[in-house]
């Protein structure tokens, strides 16, 4: 068995303008997950089954602009409404086999915690972002990637919010 080495976690904050229960729907319901879980406009989701609840799981695919495929099984550990969303996201094939990263030395496992609150109609996330029980290579390159670690999800927030918006 190899060693561990614990890493610190990257926590992005997002507020938004909509009631806590919406937050948490959009992050828990298929019908809104599809309408901005991509990093940006141009990347097409689709989810193949979503059984969206503590100890459940979901797989979806994201159709980039240049016709190629990534499939990601989510595996849903805690959802405690309208506050607590807690989950493992992994690389997948359309099966949902988990696929190793194709990052070299990417962290096999991250988990994903999401916190809300709510003060005047404002709902504030934290996201918190670690990987499990990481390898020295995987916790060193989660560590030389940590200040691009908002981009993939920071476009992801910045959907979010312009859905929030329209509902």
């Amino acid at each position: 068995m190899s060693e561990q080495f614990p890493v610190e976690p990257s926590v992005l904050r997002k507020d938004y303008n909509a009631p806590m229960q919406l937050v948490y729907d959009a992050w828990t319901q298929e019908q809104h997950l599809c309408q901005w879980q991509v990093p940006n406009k141009d990347i097409a989701c689709e989810y193949k089954f979503a059984d969206i609840k503590s100890g459940g799981s979901a797989l979806h695919k994201m159709t980039m602009p240049n016709g190629n495929e990534m499939w990601l099984l989510t595996e849903y550990h805690e959802l405690t409404p309208p506050d607590t969303i807690i989950f493992t996201q992994y690389e997948s094939n359309e099966n949902g086999d988990i696929n190793p990263p194709t990052m070299p030395n990417w962290p096999k496992e991250i988990r994903a915690t999401i916190k809300l609150s709510e003060t005047d109609g404002i709902t504030s996330m934290q996201f918190i972002w670690q990987p499990i029980n990481p390898t020295l290579e995987e916790a060193e390159a989660w560590e030389a990637s940590r200040s691009q670690h908002g981009k993939g999800w920071g476009g992801g927030f910045e959907m979010l919010a312009n859905y929030l918006a329209t509902l």
